[in-house]
C-alpha cells in the first residue's frame, strides 16, 4: 500500500465545503490549481447548521460552476442523525460494554466533527477508487491543534490494502491569514455566508462550543428553533453546554445554553414558547 505523494497524481479531487469564509478561499484555490473535471464539491449537511448554509453553499459551487454533493451522517439502518438527536441517544462504552450517554461536545472530544462532519465525506471518498484527495479549509490561525497539523496527510485508515484506492487529506490553505482568505474572496466577487454580517466569527454550526455568547445570543435571533431545540436536549443530559467535571484542585463547572443566554439578557421565555 503506497500513498500518492503530489496532487497531479489525483484521479479524483474532492473538495470539502461547509459554507464559510474558509471554505470559499479553499474553493478558490481548487479551481485555479486544478482541472475542473476532477473537482467535485461534497457539504455535510447538520440538522444545527444556519438555515441559509446550504443556499450559501449551492452559490458558492455555482460561482465556481462546480458540482455539489450533499451528505448527511445516517445510523445503521440508514436513518439520519443529527446533532441534537445524536446528543441525546445512548452509546456503548466499547471497552466496558456499559451504556453511556454523548457528552456535550468539547476540545478533547468533538464527536460532533467526526461523526456528523468528515464521517459522511469520508463514506464518499470510501465510495471512490483510485488516487482520493480530499481538499480541506483549516488553517493553522484558527486554533493551537490547527497549527500543528501537516498540510499532506495520507488516509490510511480509509486507504485499501490492495492499492484500489489511496486517499489523502489535503489542507492547502493552512497557512493562509484571515486577511488574505477575505481579500481572496472580496476580489473574486465570492457569495458569503449572511451569519458574518450579524457578528458571528464562524459559519459553522448556529451554536457550537467554539461559539461566544454574543454569537449564542445571536443564535438566539436567527435560528430560535435550534437553540429551543438545544435547551430542551440539555435538560435530559448530565452535561451542560459548558463543562467541566470537578479535580483535586477545582470543583465542577456548569454553565448551560440558558445561562449564557440570560448574561446576555435574552428572553429564552420567548425562545421557548415560540
Amino acid at each position: 500500500m503506497t500513498a500518492f505523494n503530489k496532487p497531479e497524481q489525483a484521479d479524483h479531487i474532492i473538495v470539502s465545503v461547509s459554507g464559510g469564509k474558509d471554505s470559499a478561499a479553499l474553493m478558490q484555490y481548487a479551481v485555479d490549481t486544478y482541472p475542473a473535471d476532477k473537482l467535485i464539491c461534497v457539504h455535510a449537511v447538520i440538522d444545527i447548521d444556519w438555515k441559509e448554509t446550504i443556499d450559501v453553499v449551492r452559490a458558492q459551487c455555482d460561482h465556481f460552476g462546480l458540482p455539489l454533493v450533499e451528505v448527511q451522517a445516517v445510523d445503521k439502518k440508514g436513518n439520519k442523525k443529527g446533532f441534537i438527536d445524536q446528543l441525546k441517544a445512548p452509546r456503548i462504552d466499547r471497552k466496558t460494554g456499559d451504556t453511556k450517554e454523548y457528552m456535550v461536545p468539547d476540545m478533547a472530544n468533538r464527536w460532533c466533527t467526526s461523526i456528523l462532519k468528515t464521517g459522511p465525506i469520508d463514506k464518499y471518498a470510501r465510495a471512490l477508487r483510485g488516487n482520493v484527495l480530499v481538499l480541506i479549509g483549516e488553517r493553522a490561525e484558527e486554533s493551537s491543534q490547527r497549527a500543528k497539523l501537516e498540510a499532506w496527510r495520507p488516509d490510511i485508515k480509509n486507504t485499501l490494502k490492495d492499492g484500489s484506492r489511496n486517499i489523502v487529506k489535503f489542507s492547502p490553505i493552512l497557512e493562509y491569514k484571515e486577511r488574505e482568505v477575505w481579500d481572496i474572496i472580496n476580489s473574486n466577487g465570492i457569495p458569503t455566508h449572511p451569519c458574518y454580517s450579524w457578528g458571528v466569527s464562524r459559519a459553522s454550526c448556529a451554536i457550537c462550543i467554539f461559539s461566544s455568547p454574543k454569537e449564542i445570543a445571536i443564535a438566539a435571533e436567527r435560528a430560535p428553533e435550534i437553540v429551543k431545540d438545544y435547551i430542551n436536549a440539555e435538560e435530559s443530559l448530565s452535561t451542560t453546554f459548558r463543562y467541566k467535571a470537578a479535580t483535586k484542585t477545582r470543583p465542577e463547572m456548569r454553565i448551560s445554553l440558558i445561562d449564557i443566554l440570560n448574561g446576555e439578557g435574552v428572553d429564552v421565555s420567548k425562545i421557548m414558547e415560540g
